[in-house]
């Protein structure tokens, strides 16, 4: 059984980020493997802390706190884990990642980080990280469902959780993510 957690998934979702999760569980799925879902952020294979409001940050960041410690082990292990947005910038500096702030931009881009090509909404004043990997572990001001845009993200997390992506399932999550890349203007 692969565990996937997501924190406060109903306040964390801002553009479609809990879509993660799901993408990921399906992939799963398709290659014969049982996913359970939860909120139960310390003990899971995989951990998603979507985008939140301004309001919802503030009201859970006692929370968010709470988190640092089990976050801080993941991110030395490099196991499988996706900060967006918000969330990103917030705990970034609390686990020793520099960040540059700058002026707010709000467009898609297209990164090259660590031989992966990225594409996302980006909407924020951080500069730099705004794609950060460390092994399987995942940092971004891309919001929305990147792994469904990205497969080779979404690969690299599975291939961390033991599981191979291939066949028509994830070729045909290839070619539609191939045509948002098509589709798209940077």
């Amino acid at each position: 059984m692969i565990k996937l957690a997501s924190f406060r998934p109903e306040y964390f979702d801002n553009n479609g980020d809990q879509a993660n999760i799901a993408v990921l569980g399906s992939h799963l799925e398709a290659m014969g493997k049982k996913v359970e879902v939860s909120t139960d952020c310390q003990n899971s294979d995989f951990l998603l802390i979507g985008d939140s409001s301004i309001a919802a940050h503030a009201h859970f960041e006692t929370e968010l706190l709470g988190l640092v410690p089990e976050l801080k082990s993941r991110l030395q292990a490099g196991k499988p884990t996706l900060l967006v947005g918000r969330s990103w910038e917030y705990l970034a500096p609390l686990l020793g990642i520099p960040t540059l702030h700058g002026d707010r931009i709000s467009k898609f881009l297209k990164l090259s980080a660590l031989g992966h090509e990225v594409i996302g909404y980006h909407n924020s004043t951080l500069v730099d990280p705004r794609f950060f990997m460390s092994g399987a572990f995942v940092g971004t001001t891309l919001f929305g469902p990147l792994l469904a845009k990205n497969p080779s993200i979404l690969k690299q997390l599975a291939q961390a959780l033991g599981v191979e992506l291939s066949g028509e399932f994830f070729e045909e999550s290839e070619r539609l993510a191939n045509l948002v890349r098509e589709t798209t203007t940077f």
